[in-house]
């Protein structure tokens, strides 16, 4: 997943990559001094040219899109490391790096390179060429500071159970072992060698807080800045900017400068590259992504209304739910308010707003409400329906709990009717969750009673159906005690996915917390076996999110569970247990893939239904209030990781949504967030809009003569929606440039340049790639059409 802040760092590597590939000359094969001679790896060019020096050099594997310079060490312990990060303190281990390539290969050492520049964790894959990273002899080299000049640096290797690369230092990474100048220790984690984590059984490390320690957590006392840290005995730290072991002030517990490296023993005849088909290369786009940074947002909603309101999580959670239709986006919560911006005057408008899909706000939409909105549904008759603890929408009579508005004015719909009220007691009614499907509305919540179409007083169990039509109620109550949370209808039209605190379904203790319903009568589904509650649990068992992804059940909560089951939830497919803090709270499908929301701000632990010591995981990652997972293998997508979200009381998310151009919402009580300027103030609600995945156009009229000892190429422009473009020149099965211009003469086309064939392709800003023309075979002669390609012919 690349961001809005991959495209700009995108933009300028693809600029500097021009200027310098333009200024290639001739090189040997595989030497790594030019593009079109790029080694497969650092230690490959060393291999086949031992005399080669640290420096900068060109590599290129077949899991890279293009040749790019990388900062090779060809000395230390035989050479042929790979820099792929340095810095000091302020580290943020996340997947899209920090900084740049080129200040990674320019800027490697000394108080200039003190501020953190990493390679995002898709080139780190590349230049690891698609190898296991468990397997490596070499494991990572850190080469940190020891003194506050960096005269003495240590050499410090990890040897990591992690089959691909992930910069989730932080996390906890297990390790099988830590080479510490040459003395090994088995055991430890990645995210302090002091400390346990889950899943660690051995650590040699265990007693050492001195110059071994390495922690990675952002610790209170240095301001959560991160890095490298090192252990308490250490001296020598301060916040001198050109002190390589930075402390905020005495605290101890130095940052060092460091270095980190990796040594892929990848020789060069083992690139892979992929001659030119004969009709050309098929356009490749990117992988279709959400930006990591929210959309900068004008408009938000602020304040708390708890007025009448029992006390129910998330009580400083401004937004409880939010919906999306047409060209509109429905925020309903707890709040007093809108405000433009964060110094705007916030105008009354509370517990309902809707705002434009740039998230403007709609000032023609004003209903009234004197309660909390908790869930929506739009039906197929263009109904909103709105659910929550209200007893009076808009001045009419009949509209506690339950209301329809005109999605346009927000003004009452009298025709429909599904007022609720609890018997018994003077505690609001609640509607939490709705859904809707055809012609009924599924409604769940904390109501005794309702007033439907011309129905009244109808006893119901917390659970009903009610017609779009009217609000006549139907036949779907299933009996349950307990509040129901969230409600989903499967695919196929035939169940209710139920999800709260109740502990049984018409007294079936099997559909407890976790319910599937017939949608014709409420009645459990027969033949389903039980919900698994999360080791450790306890009496916290309930859950607060449903949903199908592919025909298969989809279920979260408490404690931190996110759960696949198979049809007939008889196999617990795959699960994903959220810590430290992360009952999951929302859950939705949404363009392919399963977004759920919690109040988690740590790890996201793979592969495990244990919360108490999730110690069976198979990944474990970073995850800010939202993730994503493949809805096929369930498998987490640790590469999207949103930047800088930050709650009022870190309460998280509670409602998710999609809108026509595929931008993401999500809503809570956040109040800050990362758009692509910089940290941006957020009212509650946010989005994350999509990278750009449409290639450029293809380049025209490609001709290629000989001139003289060069080949002279000129090519017609092509275009992009996003800015402009530069283009790969393809000599054989090599890139041998990357050019702004549309022209290029090359210099080294061979003894037999009229044997060798060329393309172009264009590239914008994140990557895309055009298809490139058919390839051509330069002519002899100046004037002369250039030679058709043939399938025999070289490269």
């Amino acid at each position: 997943m690349r961001r809005n802040r991959r495209r700009t760092s995108w933009a300028l590597r693809i600029v500097l990559l021009a200027a310098l590939l333009s200024l290639a000359g001739c090189g040997k094969p595989g030497d790594g001094t030019t593009a079109a001679t790029a080694g497969a790896s650092c230690w490959g060019i060393k291999q086949q040219y031992p005399d080669s020096a640290t420096g900068t050099y060109w590599l290129w594997t077949a899991q890279l899109d293009r040749p790019g310079q990388y900062y090779c060490d060809m000395t230390t312990d035989g050479g042929g490391w790979v820099l792929v990060g340095r810095g000091r303190n302020g580290w943020t281990w996340h997947p899209d790096g920090q900084g740049t390539a080129e200040a990674v290969r320019t800027t490697v050492d000394g108080a200039s390179a003190f501020a953190p520049a990493a390679l995002d964790t898709t080139t780190v894959n590349g230049l690891l060429g698609g190898t296991d990273l468990s397997a490596n002899v070499d494991g990572i080299r850190l080469e940190r500071s020891l003194d506050p000049t960096g005269t003495v640096r240590q050499d410090y290797r990890l040897f990591p159970r992690l089959t691909a690369w992930k910069w989730s230092f932080d996390a906890g990474q297990l390790l099988n072992q830590v080479r510490i100048d040459g003395t090994t220790y088995q055991g430890s984690n990645s995210q302090d060698t002091l400390g346990d984590v889950p899943g660690q059984t051995t650590n040699a490390l265990d007693d050492a807080n001195d110059e071994r320690r390495m922690f990675t957590f952002g610790w209170e006392e240095h301001d959560y800045q991160m890095g490298f840290t090192l252990g308490s005995t250490v001296p020598g730290g301060s916040n001198s900017d050109t002190n390589h072991l930075w402390t905020s002030d005495t605290e101890g517990h130095p940052i060092p400068f460091t270095r980190v490296w990796l040594r892929p023993r990848l020789a060069n005849q083992a690139a892979g590259y992929t001659p030119i088909p004969d009709a050309g290369f098929p356009a490749a786009a990117k992988p279709a992504a959400l930006k990591d940074r929210n959309e900068a947002a004008p408009w938000g909603v602020v304040g708390y209304d708890h007025t009448g309101e029992a006390t129910i999580e998330p009580w400083n959670a401004t937004v409880l739910d939010i919906r999306v239709f047409g060209d509109r986006v429905y925020v309903g919560g707890r709040f007093t308010g809108v405000q433009q911006g964060p110094n705007g005057t916030p105008v009354s408008q509370a517990f309902l707003a809707a705002f434009d899909l740039n998230g403007n706000w709609i000032s023609t939409f004003r209903p009234t409400l004197d309660g909390r909105v908790w869930d929506m549904v739009v039906t197929a008759d263009g109904k909103l329906i709105v659910g929550g603890d209200f007893t009076v929408v808009n001045g009419q009579p009949g509209t506690a709990g339950m209301a329809a508005l005109d999605p346009v004015t927000g003004a009452s719909i009298t025709t429909w009717k599904g007022n609720v009220r609890r018997e018994g007691t003077t505690a609001r009614a609640l509607v939490r969750a709705l859904e809707t499907r055809g012609d009924w509305i599924y409604a769940g919540g904390r109501f005794t009673r309702v007033d439907g179409g011309t129905a009244t007083d109808v006893a119901v169990p917390n659970t009903v159906s009610l017609r779009t039509s009217t609000g006549q109620p139907g036949a779907w109550r299933p009996q349950i005690s307990a509040s129901a949370v969230d409600l989903a209808i499967s695919a196929d039209g035939t169940r209710v996915y139920m999800a709260g605190f109740f502990n049984a379904v018409n007294g079936d203790t099997n559909h407890g917390f976790h319910a599937i319903t017939n949608i014709a009568d409420g009645t459990p589904v027969a033949g389903m076996g039980p919900f698994v509650p999360a080791t450790g649990s306890g009496t916290k068992t309930y859950q607060q999110a449903v949903a199908e992804a592919n025909g298969n059940p989809v279920v979260g909560g408490s404690q931190h569970d996110l759960q696949l089951y198979n049809r007939n939830r008889t196999t617990l497919i795959d699960s994903h247990i959220s810590k430290n803090g992360g009952d999951i709270q929302a859950i939705e499908v949404l363009d392919g893939w399963v977004y759920a929301g919690c109040h988690c701000y740590h790890r996201t632990y793979s592969g495990t239904n244990n919360w108490t010591n999730p110690a069976d995981f198979r990944d474990v990652d970073d995850i800010r209030t939202i993730g994503r997972w493949d809805p096929n293998t369930f498998r987490y997508d640790a590469s999207w990781l949103p930047v800088g979200l930050k709650g009022n009381n870190d309460e998280g998310l509670w409602g998710v949504a999609m809108d026509s151009r595929k931008c993401l919402w999500i809503g809570g009580d956040y109040v800050r967030g990362a758009y692509a300027g910089g940290t941006t103030w957020l009212g509650g609600f946010a989005r994350y809009c999509p990278e750009d995945a449409t290639p450029p156009t293809t380049p025209t009229n490609l001709k290629a003569k000989v001139n003289g000892t060069s080949v002279d190429l000129t090519w017609g422009a092509s275009t992009d929606a996003t800015g402009p473009v530069s283009y790969d020149v393809y000599r054989g099965d090599r890139i041998i440039v990357t050019t702004t211009a549309t022209t290029f003469a090359d210099a080294d086309p061979g003894s037999t340049p009229t044997t060798v064939r060329y393309t172009v392709r264009a590239l914008d800003g994140r990557g895309n790639r055009s298809a490139s023309p058919a390839p051509v075979l330069p002519v002899a002669a100046p004037g002369a059409e250039p030679s058709a390609p043939t399938g025999s012919s070289p490269g």
